[in-house]
């Protein structure tokens, strides 16, 4: 009796354990292969073995991505499952017997992607060539007096890079969480958020009267500056994309991106160099290279878009929303951050575009090469609808600024007055670089009383530009 009664404790211990295992089942596609990803519009086929003959039953969690619908079986203790791609996606079902609801549900997982064309297998490559090169020519619009002229009045640099990576981020994680995106899409938004300044801030800053020069370094200054930010506020921010239980943070290959910066920060190098040390080579040749990157870049455009165009099919209003919002919350944040700390009209208008100017081709050429599919379709998402919108958003500030420069004499004059602030600034830096080359020292008596009155009667110019500068 003892005997038995150990043993019916064993029966009853082994029977709960088996009630509330997970379910046994395995994939089966049409084309009789046991995996757990299909292109869209394909049917793969799960099937489900319980131990006690009960039907089981399945519901998709974001009741877009794929649909379920059960068949009939021979076998009682099988149920099988037809499962439709309809979207790209990954997609998670949760299984329950049905007479045990109560007990916790296998999740099974079910990825849906993109039937690849010839055109989305070589972008990824097309689209880091454009990027190396774009960054080449961008290079060669940045010398080293321009960088150290800018370094010499830190101030609007300080404040862009605290707008664009200390308060930008949690804004665009303010955003993924309040439209309660999908992970991946989520994820894409808050990307952008972290990267750098782009190249289209630069254009933007000369329609608008803003300061060209200021902003070419602050684009090249950011993007070195991503270089340990961006996968720092990934690490920070990147784990609260999303509430989606389906979602980890720790997927994230930081260490991948911050080599896909790396290797976009090398060209902007290169092309210093090439400027600073062979400048007539460097130029004549980029006369030529100018629009050839130019009808490059146009064809670059098409060919995203057409590539892109699953975008368009799967992007809900929402999406366009957050897209919309974010770089308008840039523009505002950084127009405020320059305006508090006092600066000059046309350096607030260029810290305003380059903080609201999210360099976001250098977030798909990363999900592209950093992520599989289809995350790396997912991942661009917004990264792409955030590129096409911002120009939008833009735009409207273009014709403001032509309008009331026109017809707004006060705005008028304060930008000529912003415009002959930077020359003078400008033309006092010249000066003081050619002092410092020349050693006092090392000059004749002749020389030596010949450069102190020129030197005098250039302290006095000096002095009447500096006493015109503060006037201004």
């Amino acid at each position: 009796m003892q005997h038995l009664k150990y043993f019916t404790i064993l029966a009853i211990i082994f029977h709960f354990q088996l009630s509330n295992a997970d379910l046994q089942f395995f994939y089966k596609t049409e084309k009789s292969e046991e995996k757990d990803t299909i292109f869209e519009g394909e049917i793969l086929t799960v099937i489900f073995v319980t131990n006690n003959n009960q039907d089981v039953e399945c519901q998709p969690t974001y009741k877009s991505i794929v649909t379920v619908s059960k068949k009939g079986s021979d076998n009682s203790s099988e149920t099988i499952c037809a499962v439709k791609g309809l979207r790209l996606g990954e997609e998670w079902l949760q299984c329950v017997d049905e007479r045990n609801p109560s007990e916790l549900p296998t999740r099974v997982q079910v990825v849906v992607i993109r039937d690849q064309d010839f055109i989305d297998k070589i972008f990824p490559f097309y689209v880091t060539a454009i990027v190396l090169l774009l960054n080449v020519v961008f290079g060669t619009e940045v010398s080293l007096k321009d960088i150290k002229f800018i370094l010499l009045r830190p101030k609007p640099l300080i404040v862009a890079a605290v707008c664009q990576f200390v308060l930008l981020p949690p804004f665009g994680l303010v955003l993924a969480r309040v439209f309660d995106y999908e992970p991946d899409v989520a994820l894409g938004l808050v990307m952008v958020a972290c990267a750098p300044g782009g190249g289209n801030s630069n254009t933007a800053s000369f329609l608008v009267g803003g300061e060209v020069p200021l902003s070419i370094s602050m684009t090249f200054f950011s993007t070195a500056i991503a270089i340990g930010t961006m996968p720092l506020n990934l690490w920070i921010y990147g784990r609260f994309a999303s509430n989606d239980p389906n979602f980890t943070a720790e997927t994230i290959p930081y260490f991948q991106m911050t080599r896909t910066l790396i290797l976009i920060v090398i060209p902007v190098a290169v092309g210093m160099v090439l400027i600073s040390k062979a400048y007539k080579v460097t130029s004549r040749v980029m006369r030529y290279a100018k629009p050839f990157v130019f009808v490059l870049f146009l064809t670059f455009i098409c060919t995203a878009i057409y590539r892109s165009r699953f975008v368009f099919q799967i992007t809900p209003l929402k999406g366009y929303l957050g897209a919309v919002l974010l770089p308008i919350g840039g523009f505002l944040i950084g127009g405020i951050g320059a305006w508090c700390l006092g600066l000059r009209a046309s350096q607030t208008k260029t810290i305003s575009l380059e903080v609201g100017m999210q360099n976001a081709g250098i977030v798909i050429s990363m999900t592209l090469v950093v992520f599989s599919q289809p995350k790396a379709d997912l991942n661009s998402i917004m990264p792409i609808c955030i590129a096409l919108l911002t120009a939008a958003v833009a735009t409207p500030l273009y014709i403001l600024h032509y309008l009331v420069y026109k017809y707004n004499k006060r705005y008028r004059k304060i930008c000529d007055q912003n415009k002959e602030a930077q020359l003078m600034e400008r033309e006092m830096f010249e000066k003081t670089l050619i002092k410092e080359d020349v050693d006092p020292i090392d000059n004749g008596a002749m020389e030596e009383g010949s450069s102190i009155g020129e030197s005098s009667v250039t302290g006095s110019k000096d002095e009447k530009q500096c006493q015109r500068t503060d006037e201004l």
